[in-house]
Parts: structure tokens; sequence; C-alpha cells
């Protein structure tokens, strides 16, 4: 069965609250960057159609899509696609930052929202993509190196503490 990977609609509300409750073991961030406590959907969804755009971000934010994956109806994970790099996401982070949610791990569903959202990538007009993961995230780094993802090379992270895998994959 394929993941649906798509951008949130106003239809999508509920879907969203019953998924961000899958994401209680992990940081929010894994699941959401816009939204906050008090926040309507709709605003959430305004942010991101700004972000998307390039509109009111803060200055160590790029551009970029938020596409979440649906499976019957419910949401299972979610892609950032940087549409650019920073100095910030060259070193962690890269073009594409995937999630997803811990019960619906080791069924495929990365890899499949991995491909689609290369896809979205070569829309964009990117010809190649930085991806990064933890070194210690096998099942991810299999995930890059699947779709031809080619190590550059593995930096310390200060921030989180861990030594990240910095790949490059051509579209």
């Amino acid at each position: 069965m394929t993941v649906e990977l798509r951008q949130l609609t106003m239809l999508d509300e509920k879907a969203f609250f019953e998924g961000m409750k899958e994401w209680k073991v992990d940081e929010l961030s894994w699941y959401t960057f816009a939204w906050r406590d008090g926040m309507s959907f709709s605003q959430m969804l305004e942010i991101l159609k700004k972000e998307k755009a390039g509109i009111d971000i803060a200055p160590d934010r790029v551009p970029h899509t938020m596409l979440y994956g649906f499976m019957d109806g419910k949401i299972i994970g979610r892609v950032s696609v940087r549409h650019e790099l920073n100095e910030r996401l060259r070193h962690r982070g890269g073009h594409i930052g995937y999630s997803v949610a811990e019960k619906f791990r080791n069924k495929g569903y990365a890899t499949d929202m991995a491909r689609q959202a290369l896809d979205y990538c070569k829309s964009l007009g990117l010809q190649s993509i930085m991806v990064t993961c933890s070194d210690s995230n096998t099942p991810s780094w299999k995930v890059i190196e699947r779709f031809g993802g080619k190590l550059e090379d593995r930096v310390w992270n200060d921030e989180d503490n861990e030594m990240i895998r910095r790949y490059w994959i051509t579209l």
C-alpha cells in the first residue's frame, strides 16, 4: 500500500491533531515546526504557506514545504523538503527531513515517503540533495542509501551530541 504524501488542507484538521498524539514520546518538531499551543489549524496552514513561499521566515530558516504521509486517512509521518540549504542545514538537516510515528516504523513507509519527496525535490528543480541522519539511526541511513545516497562524511553535532552522517543524492 502506498503512502499518500501531500500538503495539508483544511479538511485534514482532525487527522493532524489525531496524528500529533502519535508523537507524544518524541520531540514535537519531529511532527510539526509550525503549530503552537493555542493556534488554530487555519493559522498553522497560513504559516506553512508562507514558509513554502519564503515569506516571514525566521533568519535561521529557509523556504520549505511540509508534506504529511497519510495511510487510510491517518497521518503516519511527515517530510520537510527544504528548497535550499543554509550553513546550519549543510551541517545537520539537509534538503529532506523525515519522520515516521513509532508505531508505523519498519513497514516501508519511510522508503515510500522518501521516494515521493525525491520526486518533489526534482519538481523544485533541484539536481542533487543533501540528507543527514544520526550515525546510530541504521534504518534511516539504509533508506538514504537505497536511493543512491553517497556518504560525504561523518561529523560531530554538538547540538544533538551525536555523530551525523551526511549524504548526497543525485536526482
